[in-house]
């Protein structure tokens, strides 16, 4: 009977045991999901925000909530630690990708230097030293390229937050900025958080300003006025001069009858002839506030000027009395109606007065959106198609209204999603960050527009993505329109948020123009998470080649040229091209080598902080270039023995790395002359070198460095070859 007891009693107590224990364990994950706390909500910022509001919105904490503003708090800093924390990790694409995707257990982060921040003078006068600043666009490597390298002016002040001289700068240039708005774009790089693209644009000092497109650096005088004058000779836009002579001609031609115009009529048509030169004194525009205008209105609204004095019968039919300055709808209202009177003010102001007036882009209904695109589809309309999709948005928005003026050709129109939730939720046209744009093009198909909405970006986005062949895909396409359809496609699995994926894009519009024999594709895996999870994708941009065949995957930013040399290795030459260099290539990845292979463990250490000279190729194992370069590159390594390092680092496996030396091409080869001081990193970026043949290179660096005393197992020691 005791025996029954006790065994009883000990079953009892096992189950006791396990309960508590459940309980415990409930209380773990609970007290976890307690404790995980929403990065975007803890900044209070949107999953979608950019990184200026990112920024912005870390500002503002850190101004309330650092520790030197709370000395009698003693939990003051682990309180700033996890704003911190939650910056570091969104301001970075790469763990803020990963933490979209898997939370904070997918940061698996080593490196706690989130628990390290700056003072609060820090963060007061030096930390996003423009982001409160709506004159001027905060540029990065996401979007430089295609920003300044379009149909705009750009002026650029690439700068560093602990430069002095760049904050001794930073009230003229933002003088400058409120006065050239519109007129001319203003834009600024922080090189101290974008340093490989300051070093790609060739900065070497604090501030440098450059001009855009020409890329021309600026040297002139820092000074406002000089500032400006230097701009405006930049601009192109007409300011028209009529008189009796060309009055018709020019306001009933074919480019400008139907265009609205706003003419200023100076001086009095009373006057004597004899004060005609005296025009400018008159209560009227100067010559450089009239090419302001023009160049705020250019493309949208002509401007004109009528001197009276001078032309005192054309004014006195038009019935002008005094200086003024008129609005007409179009150039044949001039002259058969009265304007709109306009205040004379600044030059922004009136082009503010005169975008009021111009009417709102069209609105389109759900059945003509619909019926617009079966005409596309059906080639019954080849007229590509932008719509402005908003949610119960200001509609005396400028921006949109700009729009039909930069497009011509383009049917261009406004859509609610507001009221018609459903048709949005079917295009996948959903979040919280409205307005959107969608170019609908031939054949039926469709691209969102994923950047600034200034009407100057949508419009290059329009331009760019009309002739493409990328557009939007979804789960009505995988896996029969694709995967099984018998046909190449090469298709870009992105994230809206991460930088690359936006820089990429632009690359994949320029390829699919080239490849017209390929169909190009995006999927947007923060909506259709079910598909990218289904096709492996683990990060973000990951490109994949499917070409009947096994799927050929990429992973990160590539420009134009790689992603073609990808796809034609993909579908030609079955990962490799075989030819006798290519092979011979190839087979040295498996023969004894001269070339230190590096990967993310060591090439800080190795090279970075070395003392010593290194030679670094960076290239992608799908490369057929690469290949090709492969014999010449051991030709060099064993040329160079003894005076400098080589080595070579594969992109694909170690793209974080390839990313921080700014690797736009492969093969991309770069010099690293050494560290100065032991212990510190040089520059990622390195020297690029254009020439990087065996007979350019090899008397180049036996040149420049003489013999080292080196290791004679180093190389072997590290390479992971073995005899063929």
């Amino acid at each position: 009977m005791m025996g029954w007891w006790a065994m009883k009693s000990k079953t009892t107590t096992s189950r006791v045991s396990l309960l508590i224990f459940v309980n415990l364990l409930l209380l773990l994950l609970l007290f976890s999901l307690v404790v995980a706390e929403d990065f975007y909500k803890l900044l209070g910022v949107e999953r979608d925000a950019s990184e200026r509001d990112i920024r912005r919105a870390f500002k503002k904490i850190a101004l309330k909530h650092h520790p030197d503003k709370n000395k009698d708090d003693p939990e003051a800093h682990e309180k700033f630690v996890k704003y911190n924390r939650a910056y570091e990790v969104l301001k970075d694409s790469e763990l803020r990708e990963k933490y979209d995707r898997f939370g904070e257990e997918g940061l698996n982060e080593q490196n706690q230097g989130w628990r390290k921040y700056e003072s609060w003078q820090f963060y007061k006068t030096e930390f996003g030293l423009y982001d409160e600043d709506p004159e001027i666009v905060t540029l990065s490597k996401t979007d430089f390229e295609q920003s300044v390298f379009g149909q705009d002016i750009w002026i650029v002040n690439f700068y560093s937050p602990r430069c002095h001289h760049c904050h001794d700068l930073a009230p003229t240039w933002r003088e400058f900025a409120k006065e050239l708005e519109g007129v001319v774009r203003i834009g600024a790089v922080n090189c101290w958080d974008d340093n490989p693209l300051c070093t790609a644009q060739g900065i070497r000092q604090f501030p440098t300003l450059k001009m855009y497109p020409v890329n021309q650096e600026y040297t002139g005088s820092r000074k406002l006025e000089a500032l400006i004058k230097h701009a405006l000779r930049q601009v192109k836009s007409t300011v028209h001069t009529l008189f009796a002579g060309n009055f018709k001609d020019i306001l009933l031609s074919d480019a400008h009858k139907d265009r609205p115009w706003v003419v200023n009529y100076c001086g009095s048509p009373y006057g004597d002839d004899r004060d005609s030169s005296d025009v400018s004194t008159a209560n009227c525009f100067e010559s450089v506030d009239q090419l302001k205008l023009s160049s705020i209105l250019n493309k949208v609204v002509n401007v004109a000027t009528i001197d009276c004095t001078a032309s005192n019968k054309l004014c006195l039919k038009l019935k002008i009395e005094e200086s003024t300055i008129m609005f007409y709808e179009t150039g044949r209202k001039v002259g058969q109606a009265k304007g709109t009177e306009l205040e004379i003010d600044e030059p922004k102001r009136v082009a503010k007065m005169v975008f009021n007036m111009l009417p709102g882009i069209d609105s389109i209904s759900f059945e003509d959106l619909q019926a617009r695109r079966e005409k596309l589809k059906n080639s019954e309309l080849v007229e590509p198609m932008l719509v402005y999709f908003t949610k119960g948005q200001d509609t005396d928005d400028p921006e949109p209204k700009k729009l039909p003026f930069f497009l011509k050709g383009m049917t261009v129109g406004s859509f609610d999603c507001g009221k018609q939730v459903a048709l949005c939720s079917k295009l996948y046209i959903v979040g919280q960050n409205f307005p959107k744009a969608v170019l609908f093009k031939k054949g039926g198909e469709y691209e969102i527009h994923h950047g600034r909405m200034t009407a100057h970006d949508v419009a290059a986005f329009a331009r760019e993505s009309a002739d493409s062949k990328l557009h939007m895909l979804g789960p009505e396409h995988f896996p029969d329109k694709v995967i099984n359809s018998g046909e190449p496609w090469f298709v870009d699995f992105f994230s809206p948020q991460c930088p690359p994926c936006r820089q990429l894009m632009a690359e994949l519009r320029k390829v699919s123009r080239d490849m017209q024999h390929i169909n190009f594709g995006t999927v947007d895996c923060t909506v259709h998470h079910a598909i990218c999870q289904q096709n492996n994708v683990r990060s973000y941009p990951t490109t994949i080649m499917f070409n009947s065949s096994e799927p050929h995957m990429h992973v990160g930013f590539s420009p134009a040229k790689d992603i073609i040399d990808f796809i034609e290795v993909c579908r030609q030459y079955n990962n490799f091209m075989r030819n006798a260099n290519a092979l011979l290539g190839w087979a040295y990845n498996f023969m004894p080598s001269m070339v230190v292979v590096l990967d993310n463990s060591n090439i800080k250490d190795k090279v970075i902080r070395s003392q010593e000279p290194w030679l670094v190729d960076f290239y992608a194992s799908w490369c057929g270039p690469c290949m090709h370069y492969m014999p010449n590159y051991e030709r060099i390594a064993r040329a160079l023995k003894g005076r400098v390092n080589v080595g070579k680092i594969e992109c694909q496996q170690n793209e974080k790395m390839c990313r921080k030396a700014s690797i736009g091409a492969y093969p991309t080869v770069r010099l690293y002359s050494g560290s100065k001081v032991k212990g510190n990193s040089q520059n990622w970026f390195g020297e690029h070198l254009q020439d990087i043949s065996p007979e350019g290179l090899i008397p180049y660096l036996e040149k420049r460095f003489p013999k080292l005393e080196v290791n004679e197992s180093e190389s072997a020691k590290h390479s992971p070859h073995t005899e063929l």
